[in-house]
């Protein structure tokens, strides 16, 4: 179940939880300079990176007009992100339309399968159609667990092309109107 409160996105827990699972409520919210810390040290545990420049790279996403991170946390930790950048015209891959791409959406894997991504992803669709019409995203043909939540979305795929960023050597373009995600609805 997932509640609107006060500009934020809270996911409460299913009543029973198998025992070992974490617990606890899942706030998404846009990243704010007090959790970069937290978001940094996910991004290098989950994703097995060095921290390097991400500290930069996330702050920047607060206070950028063209770009926001959300967070989801869990007990005041980050436990999940995603992001939304506005990009040119081939800035995403060669061919691919100008617009804002939804980009990076990380879970703990403790959180995983209870709806997080797809909340993240929610939080995002939101921001960007506040700002455009249509929102874009490009995965690796491969990444199947991201090409069924947009799918469940409604994004609609666009074109294929080769690309040397994802295992398979195949990368998917979709795109979903405002529309398509919620009729009715305009620009804020």
């Amino acid at each position: 179940m997932i509640a609107q409160v006060a500009g934020t996105m809270t996911r409460r827990p299913p009543p029973e939880l198998a025992g070992g699972t974490p617990r606890g409520t899942v706030r998404i919210e846009p990243l704010k300079m007090a959790d970069v810390a937290s978001a940094v040290q996910f991004a290098a545990r989950v994703l097995r990176v060095k921290p390097g420049d991400r500290g930069e790279q996330f702050a920047s996403d607060i206070a950028a007009d063209s770009r926001q991170m959300f967070v989801a946390k869990a007990n005041s930790q980050v436990i999940g992100y995603g992001r939304v950048a506005g990009l040119e015209a081939d800035e995403a891959a060669p061919g691919t339309p100008a617009g804002y791409y939804l980009s990076g959406v990380v879970v703990e894997p403790a959180w995983r399968r209870r709806g997080v991504a797809t909340a993240l992803t929610q939080a995002r669709l939101r921001w960007v159609f506040g700002h455009a019409d249509e929102a874009f995203y490009v995965a690796g043909a491969d990444n199947t667990a991201s090409l069924h939540l947009h799918a469940a979305l409604g994004f609609k795929e666009m074109k294929r092309f080769r690309s040397e960023r994802s295992a398979g050597g195949e990368d998917v373009l979709s795109r979903l109107t405002r529309t398509a995600s919620c009729p009715g609805h305009g620009r804020r």
